[in-house]
């Protein structure tokens, strides 16, 4: 009986009711030879057909909600997305980088990358100057791989430039363009190494784009996303290096979002679709592995986006170089074929697909794909083929767009007195002058540090001043005007005093130095300096952890074992209840990690009193992760001692 059962599939949660009617049959006593022969057939029908009868359909509302495509090159995946457009009743943005989408130019608007006229400083309608610096400096660093401390000096310089086009006194043109940008960069004299490197290195990168979009950022107002929303456009990205794509593409996902919240266009349904081939340029699991702040941004806005009715639909490849986050977020999947066991995996494995159905999947053919919707089962379907006609020149090309382009409004670059000022010497910004900002410059320097790297030790943070005394004056400074507080963490090899922001500071930085402040992990800075080492310790060893899933403060994946760590720093009776949440979420195990014995105990005599599962909870102190060779998985003792 445990044969047929593995071979049916009811222990995977396979069911069908010919194949439950006929095990019934089977488990009786007297079976007919008949019953016998009509399983067996069944059973084998299943073996080359392993899927159910289900009918789906690829309706608007389901691309609301994302939808995911993976094949290999010649797969079909392209005729896919073709189709997909065709049948959408919604306007759509597709991000053409092979010149794929040409054939539509009758239909819709086709912007080749030297047609096209956007800036991205100019903030879109209804979203102030502030968020659309923090959005602009997010968007940049991702697309050019940089991280948080080259993020924070991008930010402060965007402020910087808005407030020399008087953009905090109302929100009109003129707009300034990347060129007066990295003229503003050029001329501004740096404190440190440190600052130093980051204007260097914004500076090599926004050099790049100006030199090879001087066209199409030579603009102080561009095509703005509000005009072309209700329409369906096709923008052309062929021919351009990848970083300067990425870039557009998601300053333009981002700006759709940023318009649509502005303007509170929330609805039910869907408003608006984007199309993106190679999606791991934009959704890349390597940037979303080295991002030192956390989730990238335009990973974020995926899950936002919905609320507002914006689909996207993401092509791509290779699966395994897509960031979990699109593959999570996708409720539709297309499974076309692909190549290597790596990319088939991952895919199949997002769509939590049975042997017998990875064993189907591995022999598509063109044309061929395995479709799931949400937490369904599977489906088998045939794509259907799409006639492109004639390829289209740029000539044809040029003939069929050219008026539809001379509609598209711009306005020329300008610069205003103010900045045309500063630039010649004239005046000094006003952020940069000891009166407004009320510290001095080392100290702006310092909290600036502690800003893009809450855990670097004070011995280190010294390096970047001339001298060990001076930035000991700056740590003074920040601590006497209540922006900063010290603290100690302990024990060995970590050990080293930490600079905590109070409010005070984190205000000050935000609003003065126009810092983007991200908190990662919670708690103050001891706290979360034990658990962003404690998942690092994790991860290093092999194993996926994260800070925070499911309230967890950190999260761990070993093996299909779910354990939680609870970061404890007192002897206190919420950890009871933390330690009772993380159990009732569904975690198989929680270990509490505390800095000494005595709060261990303390604890310990908490769960006996509250009654606590004693074998789903493990007690480990910190030193225990401060030597990589001193693995804490082994016990140092008994969870319980008496």
């Amino acid at each position: 009986m445990r044969d047929w059962l593995r071979l049916s599939g009811r222990e995977s949660g396979f069911v069908d009711e010919d194949v439950e009617r006929l095990l019934g049959y089977r488990a009786g006593e007297d079976v007919s030879s008949s019953v016998e022969l009509a399983l067996t057939a069944k059973l084998l029908q299943y073996r080359e057909f392993p899927f159910g009868s289900d009918s789906v359909e690829v309706s608007g509302d389901l691309l609301s909600r994302h939808l995911l495509v993976v094949g290999q090159s010649g797969s079909g995946k392209t005729t896919l997305l073709r189709n997909l457009m065709g049948e959408v009743e919604k306007p759509f943005w597709a991000f053409d980088l092979k010149q794929d989408y040409r054939h539509l130019s009758r239909d819709v608007l086709v912007v080749p990358w030297n047609e096209l006229k956007f800036n991205p400083l100019r903030p879109p309608e209804g979203v102030s100057p502030m968020r659309w610096a923090q959005v602009f400096s997010e968007v940049f660093c991702h697309a050019t791989a940089l991280l948080s401390g080259s993020k924070n000096y991008v930010l402060k310089q965007v402020v910087r430039l808005y407030k020399l086009y008087n953009l905090f006194d109302g929100v009109s043109e003129p707009f300034p363009s990347l060129f007066e940008l990295e003229m503003l960069l050029s001329e501004e004299s740096v404190r440190g190494r440190k600052q130093s490197g980051y204007r260097d290195t914004v500076l090599n990168r926004l050099g790049t784009f100006n030199v090879v979009g001087s066209s199409v950022f030579d603009c102080s107002s561009g095509y703005g996303v509000e005009e072309l929303l209700d329409r369906d456009v096709v923008f052309e990205f062929e021919g351009i290096n990848r970083d300067l794509q990425n870039f557009v593409m998601e300053v333009l996902f981002a700006g759709v979002y940023e318009y649509r919240l502005a303007q509170n266009q929330r609805g039910e349904g869907l408003n608006h679709v984007f199309f993106l081939d190679e999606g791991k340029q934009v959704f890349s699991v390597y940037k979303e592995r080295q991002d030192a702040s956390g989730l990238p941004e335009v990973d974020r806005l995926v899950a936002k986006m919905r609320e507002f009715g914006e689909g996207l639909v993401v092509a791509d490849q290779e699966a395994s170089k897509l960031t979990e986050s699109i593959k999570a977020n996708t409720y539709t999947k297309f499974l076309l074929p692909t190549a290597g066991g790596k990319q088939f995996g991952a895919v199949a494995e997002s769509m939590d697909l049975d042997e017998r159905q990875r064993s189907y999947a591995r022999d598509l053919e063109v044309g061929e794909a395995v479709l799931q919707v949400g937490s369904s089962n599977p489906v088998p379907v045939e794509i259907q083929g799409f006639d492109t006609g004639e390829p289209v020149s740029d000539e044809e090309l040029r003939r069929q767009q050219h008026e539809k382009w001379e509609e598209l409004d711009s306005q020329p670059q300008n610069v205003t007195d103010r900045f045309d000022q500063y630039i010649r010497g004239d005046t000094e910004p006003e952020e940069h002058t000891d009166k407004d900002t009320g510290i001095s410059g080392e100290a702006e320097q310092l909290l600036e540090d502690i800003v893009e790297d809450p855990f670097r030790s004070l011995t280190d943070r010294y390096t970047e001043f001339s001298s060990s005394y001076k930035g000991n004056q700056a740590k003074s400074e920040l601590v006497d005007t209540g922006f900063v507080v010290e603290r100690n963490i302990r024990p060995e090899p970590v050990r080293r005093k930490l600079l905590q922001l109070t409010d005070q500071g984190r205000n000050h930085a935000e609003e003065e130095l126009g810092v983007d402040v991200k908190r990662n992990g919670r708690g103050g800075v001891v706290h979360r300096f034990w658990q962003n080492h404690i998942r690092d310790w994790f991860e290093e060893t092999g194993w996926s952890a994260s800070l925070e899933e499911e309230d967890a403060d950190v999260a761990v994946d070993m093996s299909g074992v779910r354990l939680a760590v609870e970061v404890a720093m007192e002897n206190n009776p919420r950890e009871i209840r933390h330690i009772q949440d993380r159990l009732d979420s569904g975690f198989d195990t929680v270990w509490v990690t505390c800095r000494s014995s005595e709060i261990q105990n303390g604890i310990q005599e908490r769960m006996l009193e509250n009654d606590l599962p004693k074998d789903s909870v493990a007690f480990r102190l910190f030193r225990r992760f401060c030597n990589k060779e001193n693995s804490p998985v082994e016990p140092e003792s008994s969870v319980f001692e008496t």
